[in-house]
């Protein structure tokens, strides 16, 4: 596992390396992403106009679904394809998060004490989804849907923050 994380890194290091200068040819977005059990704030770099690094710290499980409150740290590196439209994108890519997780289980130990069932997360995540960005503002609004797995302890899959919507400004 940790060759893995390492050669990930290595290899969006290599990607990141690459790219002349982030703000000739790209944008910043800076935002809000909201789920149905909970939300967070994102960030988007354009490395150029189909290919951006998303960073995203969320908070999840907060409406009592299942599970616990979770927070995680998440980075994408996503493709974007331009719709004949400008203000239309699709985006798709994966990525890796990080983070804490109450599973909102209690158990009992050896020596008769109650134990919550918190742990730390790592996993992989997937992204797809639509964006459309206005013309005479720097506002983009966007819809996805991010499935992930963990792979700590055990491997299952992680519902917190699976669909949201996030509004972006874009600065240049």
């Amino acid at each position: 596992m940790k060759k893995l994380l390492f050669s990930i890194g290595l290899a969006l290091a290599g990607v990141l390396a690459t790219q002349e200068t982030f703000a000739k040819d790209g944008k910043v977005g800076l935002g809000l992403r909201a789920t149905p059990d909970g939300g967070g704030f994102v960030a988007k770099l354009f490395m150029n106009k189909h290919l951006a690094f998303e960073g995203q710290l969320n908070a999840g499980g907060l409406t009592g679904g299942w599970g616990g409150p979770s927070f995680n740290a998440v980075g994408l590196l996503t493709y974007h394809i331009i719709l004949p439209d400008p203000s239309w994108r699709i985006f798709m890519g994966g990525g890796l998060h990080a983070g804490v997780w109450d599973r909102g289980w209690r158990y009992v130990n050896s020596e008769g004490r109650f134990i919550d069932d918190n742990r730390a997360i790592l996993g992989i995540d997937g992204i797809g989804g639509v964006e459309y960005v206005f013309k005479k503002i720097p506002l983009g609004l966007s819809a996805d849907v991010k499935p992930a797995v963990n792979f700590l302890s055990e491997a299952d899959f992680f519902t917190h923050n699976m669909v949201g919507v996030s509004a972006r400004f874009y600065l240049r």
